[in-house]
């Protein structure tokens, strides 16, 4: 690499790659660029940033014109670079006067070092141009020798063309201490949508109609409410999709189009509209810099584990515990992700989130993961939040323990960090003593709801089913079936009290998944013994809830 700002050639990656690819749309309608270069800084905790140009009426994925793809001085030299590195890699780039321009004013607010502005800045700058992509890749290029520039440029742009196939770029040159600075924009378009206004008026639903591209199918909505409840609206099988956004009360829906692709479920766009408000003209940044603490990877899983039970509690949830084990899977992903430079939920050689959780002897009726990409654990949350689909995984009511897995990649003088967040579903510690009461009245009420008289507890049966539910994590090798086989053998001498005995077993995440098991709700049981316990085995991951019903029919 040759010499650049601060001694190494330097990139600066500003984007989510969220496990899920984050394609671009755009829009017509920009303001113009700046008159002039203006270096302000990254920005500072509570900071007000108007927007450079007048904000652009209609998100869109139409290529703008009237504008200048590389803004300032060497423009051949830095469009050579690029094309040289799209051409190596066997991609198409394509020049886009939005993403010019969204270089530009990230340009303008270049930081000591070369450090570009906080992620919120840039994507407020990104909607405030009308493009619907998550963040694109900002790339910040220094170099002493203007003619070595091309080359820097082809270099930088070539290790993320290796990463994720973009199709779109946008750039701009700027002086500062005697170096040529050249900042690159970096986007993929995965979608053709109709035009949609960004400002909207209240009540009516808003229409969203386009087609996606490539082998994506299978689109779906995720809308994040102005209450920060986040809906679902199907969309088909695709390619092609039209759909009404319900919208009602007054403020920011935020609305992420997701397909499926090779590497999973992929975000498609991600744009807010805004409802019977005004379109915002500035920002107030909520943090600093993006530049990365201490690199301690240690400190920003702790950190991440806190904001999700942080931000869980604005919304009435329950805490999640963390979990090692899931950690391990969680970690596992993200070095699977920088070891072999691809950014998704499904690994070419892992497989799916879910089948990583089984090869990890984890069960789990529910398994959610989130991926992002940052330089703090605060940027890398705020950014899961403003994608609905990630952020309803944070939200979900259903979801118990997490695992957070960090992989820190050193970039020049700061450090990324590739992040993989897994959501399972398992048991809690439950109260054993009170649990066979709880369940009784359970399937009590559900047997009142069919017209069945209520279950009447046996001391014989309930002794019989709590040894056996016991004996499920005392022996490992013991199946189900055996547990019930000898639950109702050890019950034949009783036989003359019953005119039929029966047994099932159900192991459970949670007391109330037995609390409708069917043959107890025949019409004709009229006794039954409950046992309960609670451990761990290979087969069921930890704090499994072993639930063992016997009933008894009456002579």
């Amino acid at each position: 690499m040759t010499p650049s700002l601060r001694s190494a050639a330097r990139r600066a990656p500003r984007s989510f790659l969220f496990a899920l690819l984050l394609p671009t749309l755009a829009a017509s309608g920009c303001g113009g660029t700046t008159s002039q270069t203006r270096i302000d800084g990254p920005g500072v905790e509570g900071e007000t940033v108007a927007a450079p140009a007048d904000s652009a009426e209609r998100y869109a994925t139409t290529a703008a014109t009237g504008a200048a793809v590389v803004g300032g001085g060497n423009a051949s030299a830095v469009e050579a670079g690029v094309r040289r590195a799209a051409t190596d890699a066997q991609l198409t780039l394509t020049g886009d006067a939005r993403l010019g321009l969204l270089a530009a004013w990230t340009a303008e607010r270049l930081g000591e070092g070369g450090e570009p502005p906080p992620h919120e800045l840039v994507e407020f700058f990104t909607r405030h141009l009308g493009l619907v992509e998550s963040v694109p890749h900002i790339l910040v290029i220094g170099q002493p020798d203007p003619s070595a520039l091309e080359a820097s440029i082809h270099d930088s742009v070539a290790q993320f063309l290796a990463r994720q196939p973009y199709d779109h770029y946008g750039a701009a040159v700027v002086l500062r201490e005697g170096l040529t600075l050249a900042v690159v924009t970096l986007s993929t378009r995965a979608v053709e949508l109709t035009p949609v206004a960004r400002q909207q008026p209240a009540g009516p639903p808003v229409q969203v109609r386009g087609r996606l591209l490539g082998a994506l199918q299978n689109p779906t909505f995720a809308v994040t409410q102005p209450s920060g409840e986040v809906t679902r609206v199907p969309a088909g099988t695709g390619p092609a999709f039209d759909v009404r956004i319900p919208t009602g009360t007054p403020g920011v829906y935020r609305v992420e189009l997701l397909a499926h692709g090779a590497r999973g479920d992929t975000v498609v766009a991600n744009f807010p509209l805004f409802v019977g408000i005004d379109v915002p003209t500035s920002i107030t940044l909520a943090s600093a810099s993006t530049a990365s603490s201490s690199g301690d990877v240690n400190d920003v899983k702790a950190e991440l584990f806190a904001l999700i039970n942080e931000s869980r509690a604005t919304q009435g949830r329950a805490p999640l515990e963390r979990d090692e084990a899931i950690g391990r899977v969680a970690v596992a992903h993200s070095r699977d992700m920088v070891d072999h430079n691809f950014v998704g939920h499904t690994s070419p050689t892992t497989g799916s989130a879910s089948d990583r959780v089984q090869r990890a002897s984890l069960r789990s009726g529910l398994v959610l993961e989130n991926i992002g990409r940052g330089y703090s654990a605060r940027e890398i949350h705020r950014g899961l939040l403003e994608s609905p689909g990630h952020r309803a995984n944070i939200f979900n009511p259903d979801v118990t323990h997490v695992g957070v897995g960090v992989i820190a990649e050193p970039e020049g003088a700061r450090t990324a960090f590739v992040v993989t967040e897994v959501f399972l579903k398992m048991a809690r510690e439950i109260d054993l003593s009170a649990a066979p009461a709880e369940l009784l009245a359970m399937l009590n009420r559900a047997r009142h709801a069919r017209g069945s008289r209520a279950l009447e507890s046996d001391p014989n049966l309930s002794r019989a089913a709590n040894e056996a539910a016991a004996h499920f994590f005392s022996d490992p090798q013991a199946s189900q079936q055996d547990v019930v086989d000898d639950a109702s053998a050890s019950l034949r001498r009783f036989s003359i009290q019953f005119r039929r005995i029966g047994g099932l077993m159900a192991v459970v995440t949670d007391l109330s998944e037995a609390g409708s098991l069917e043959p107890a709700l025949d019409s004709e049981v009229r006794y039954v013994g409950l046992g309960v316990a609670q451990g761990t085995r290979a087969d069921t991951g930890p704090n499994a809830i072993s639930v063992v019903i016997m009933l008894g029919w009456a002579r």
